[in-house]
């Protein structure tokens, strides 16, 4: 279990630094969509970064409970922007199913790990 956690965690970062550098190639500068697109990159890494906390720190309730409370956001986030996304950008984007199935994944982990 422990190996399937790290590698969702790293996979979250992954994504999240390519979706912060496609931001400015995909929208070609400087605008209100490249900036949300970023921010989006953003708030994936963030939330990968207090997982990869969380493991490294098994015994802290507080990484684990802070941990939790981001994949809950992201994954409320990610819920809501769900319709939009398999209408228009799942078939041309297959890494938003693994993000969605990485985040749901990291979540169970934290939650796991906050009631132990």
């Amino acid at each position: 279990m422990k190996t399937a956690d790290r590698i969702f965690a790293w996979v979250l970062l992954v994504l999240g630094c390519v979706h912060c550098v496609v931001a400015f190639v995909v929208h070609k500068g400087l605008s209100i969509e490249a900036i949300w697109f970023f921010s989006g990159g953003l708030a994936v890494i963030f939330g990968a970064l207090l997982n990869l906390l969380r493991i490294a720190r098994p015994d802290d309730r507080l990484a684990a409970r802070v941990s939790a409370l981001a994949n809950l956001l992201l994954f409320a986030v990610f819920a809501a922007a769900l319709p939009w996304l398999v209408h228009r950008e799942l078939t041309q984007n297959p890494q938003v199913i693994v993000v969605g199935i990485a985040v749901v994944a990291e979540f169970g982990f934290s939650l796991q790990q906050c009631f132990r």
